[in-house]
């Protein structure tokens, strides 16, 4: 056993768990890069595995892990003849070492998430400013481009699920119109995104390293977390600004609501989780309540609502009991 941990200590990258993340972060971005309907759903959890094994690895094991997984992937990649967008993978192992360090250092949820979310968005909007000086394409353009792609993209996925001709035809007319409309939100959408993948990886994170035993910030209990009141006072001013006689107000206006709502989503879904937790709801009709979030558009709105009005009716309180509810 002694000639054993001797031998790990002179060879701490050819440990099996080294081996084991370089495996699995390899077969990750294979899966991102290689399998058309799958990686583009994965691709949100993809900082996952990296974060995990960061953390559990070490942050120069775990970087060396990471290496070693872009030399295999790309080395794949050149024999199926496959020349990828490097620049994405490279985003991806980014963002999941950027977790594992914001971890690292203890933060509050709300600074944790902070932090973590603009320091993806910016390092997606480097990749994009590199990308543009790289094309010669303006950045402005290139987003519309993108927003173009996406529109069209539809267009042929309604076509395939035999939705309306007067609706399709509809859609074909007014995509000018509906890509300035999403140019222009872009910057909230984007935020918006980076919020999302940093707090379903986090979420997904604090349930496999607190079972392995791996230290991760205590965050508390999530379902108690609450928006600062003081929020309500921007959401009510962006509002006035999607109403304003400008062009540029309203933009900015409607970015800032977008966020602002998907704060309010969040205090709405632990709204929710708490009532799940206080009356035992099972588990297969909180996945039905989630699955109804991803499918029907409008018990988003709900819950926002929740999440809004839950400033002046206090709907933990409620359902606990003024006795019981959380702080």
């Amino acid at each position: 056993m002694r000639v054993r941990n001797v031998e790990r200590e002179r060879h701490p990258y050819f440990q099996s768990d080294v081996l084991r993340g370089v495996a699995v972060l390899t077969l990750t971005f294979l899966a991102v890069v290689l399998i058309p309907f799958i990686g583009p759903v994965v691709v949100i959890m993809t900082p996952l595995p990296i974060l995990y094994y960061c953390l559990r690895l070490g942050r120069m094991r775990g970087l060396a892990a990471l290496a070693v997984s872009f030399l295999a992937v790309s080395g794949i990649l050149g024999l199926l003849g496959h020349h990828p967008n490097i620049s994405v993978l490279l985003m991806i192992g980014f963002s999941g070492v950027m977790l594992s360090e914001v971890l690292n250092r203890n933060y509050s949820l709300e600074k944790t998430l902070l932090v973590a979310s603009l320091a993806l968005l910016f390092s997606g909007l480097g990749f994009m400013i590199f990308h543009a000086l790289r094309t010669g394409v303006g950045l402005q353009e290139m987003v519309e481009l993108y927003v173009s792609g996406v529109v069209h993209d539809n267009v042929r996925l309604y076509e395939k699920l035999d939705v309306s001709e007067d609706q399709i035809l509809l859609i074909r007319e007014n995509v000018p119109q509906i890509t300035q409309f999403f140019t222009g939100i872009f910057p909230a959408l984007a935020l918006s995104g980076a919020i999302v993948t940093v707090w379903l990886n986090l979420l997904a994170g604090r349930l496999l390293l607190q079972r392995k035993s791996i230290g991760f910030p205590d965050f508390g209990d999530l379902t108690s977390w609450k928006a600062p009141d003081r929020l309500v006072w921007i959401l009510i001013a962006s509002g006035g600004m999607t109403l304003a006689p400008s062009d540029a107000l309203n933009t900015v206006g409607v970015n800032i609501l977008i966020v602002c709502c998907l704060i309010y989503l969040c205090q709405g879904l632990a709204i929710a989780g708490f009532f799940f937790k206080h009356r035992k709801i099972p588990a297969i009709f909180r996945l039905l309540f989630y699955t109804l979030l991803l499918v029907q558009q409008y018990m988003l709105i709900i819950v926002i609502a929740f999440g809004l009005f839950d400033i002046w009716i206090d709907f933990r309180k409620r359902i606990a009991g003024i006795k019981d509810a959380p702080a």
